[in-house]
């Protein structure tokens, strides 16, 4: 066996309360019984946080076997923010240390693969049996999975995993695209998601769990950010393709709710944790880009909200609508039986075939108001606007104009030394507002020096 203790870190995004009782023990069917007990986050330094731990090793092994893997435990930590932790340790037949970076990366992702599926059915059953025995309660999924029964409640979509790599001294340099961060004295970051701790491989699980808490806290956040982001594609598909009638606006805003409220607890692990888990803490949220990841779900669930609330008004309009129908209906039905109890107070002494006829007119006249208000007559389709531009004027062919003709020396029009008659001006093409202008005046008359106008 090698001296690197491989560790995978799987966060599940449940949105669940865990506040009751820790149970003794939970059957799980076809799997045996486990012992859950109380634990908590043993690397905050102010507010204690609990959590219930869960040895799963003796109910993965027999279904789950690697070839050249070998489990050495399986632990699930359930936290109090709605997140399920599953953290597997491995051992590896080969030497990772001999192994380059890029092919240690490739190595993890098959292997993180392989896992996922060959554990997905036991995890099920323990979800199942978690919520039977009251271990976990109120759990809320996304609504693509909350209404499509056949779904697994393990949401593999929103499921993000960390990788550890414990060994003495690594050996692996960190990628050149990975920024340098103070990310603690045991900690190296080598790709996002993918860390070396030197540390003695050795450790109880215990301690090594507690070691690496800010990393999987960061990355707990990250597959709760995720799963929303899959919720809001959801929806605004759902309401893209004209389904509003299967989006549950309600139990949309109860899991938003459960959404920020839990990630908001585990934000808040930045100011109640150590000073050395909270660098790690803060080094991963960077490198993981866990702030952007943030600010994409505000902009898509606000969009998604302003669409729900469209949706809503376009329905409420609708019912509106059908109200006012039934409304008309029921008032011109009444309008039938009044006038018929005044036919009958008026002509009370007529014919049968008087009566009769009266009576087939009054509900002929209310048969027919009633398919008027009732069956919606033919909309037209609703023209498209196009916004309507002015035609272009038709330009006249200008010939070029060539030199026009010159004047002599003779003419008293023209300039010094002769030359071409200077061009007279266009008059123009549109209509000009006359402006009315004074006469000029005229010479003074010699004999009584009044000026006579022209």
């Amino acid at each position: 066996m090698s001296g690197v203790l491989h560790l995978q870190s799987r966060a599940y995004p449940l949105h669940h309360s865990a506040d009751g009782p820790v149970p003794v023990a939970m059957a799980v069917p076809g799997h045996g019984v486990l012992h859950p007990v109380a634990g908590s986050l043993r690397s905050l330094a102010y507010n204690p946080d609990s959590t219930v731990e869960l040895d799963l090793t003796a109910v993965v092994r027999p279904v789950v076997a690697l070839p050249g893997v070998e489990i050495v435990a399986c632990h699930a930590r359930i936290l109090t923010a709605g997140t399920v932790l599953v953290v597997y340790a491995l051992r590896h037949d080969i030497d990772l240390r001999e192994l380059a970076l890029p092919e240690l990366d490739a190595l993890d992702a098959s292997v993180n693969r392989a896992l996922r599926e060959a554990d997905a059915s036991v995890l099920t059953a323990v979800l199942a049996s978690s919520v039977s025995s009251g271990l976990m309660t109120n759990v809320a999924l996304r609504p693509d999975l909350a209404l499509g029964g056949e779904h697994s409640p393990i949401d593999r979509q929103s499921a993000r995993y960390n990788c550890h790599f414990v060994t003495q001294d690594p050996p692996w340099p960190p990628d050149t695209r990975v920024p340098e961060l103070i990310s603690g004295p045991q900690c190296r970051i080598l790709l996002p998601y993918t860390y070396a701790w030197d540390c003695d491989p050795a450790t109880p699980l215990d301690d090594l769990l507690t070691m690496t808490e800010p990393t999987d806290v960061a990355v707990a956040q990250q597959s709760l950010l995720v799963g929303a982001l899959i919720a809001g594609r959801w929806v605004l598909a759902d309401l893209a393709h004209g389904n509003p009638e299967s989006t549950d606006v309600h139990a949309f805003r109860r899991f938003l709710d459960g959404l920020w409220a839990d990630f908001h607890h585990l934000d808040g692990y930045r100011i109640e944790s150590t000073q050395a888990h909270r660098a790690g803490y803060l080094a991963a949220r960077q490198v993981i880009g866990l702030d952007d990841t943030q600010e994409r779900a505000d902009k898509l669930l606000g969009y998604v909200s302003n669409s729900l609330v469209a949706a809503s008004s376009m329905r409420a309009e609708m019912l509106d609508t059908r109200l006012n129908r039934v409304a008309a209906a029921l008032a011109v039905v009444s309008a039938a039986s009044f006038g018929l109890d005044i036919a009958v107070f008026v002509l009370p002494k007529v014919s049968l075939a008087t009566k009769l006829g009266v009576v087939a007119g009054l509900i002929g006249m209310a048969l027919s108001c009633l398919l008027a208000i009732i069956v919606p007559g033919r909309t037209t389709p609703r023209r498209r606007f196009v916004p309507r531009l002015p035609a272009p004027r038709p330009r006249a062919a200008r010939e070029p104009a060539g030199p026009g003709p010159t004047r002599g020396p003779d003419d008293p029009g023209a300039p010094p030394g002769g030359g071409p008659r200077r061009p007279v001006p266009r008059r123009q093409s549109w209509p000009v507002r006359r402006r009315r202008i004074p006469a000029p005046r005229g010479p003074a008359d010699e004999d009584d020096g009044l000026v006579v106008p022209r």
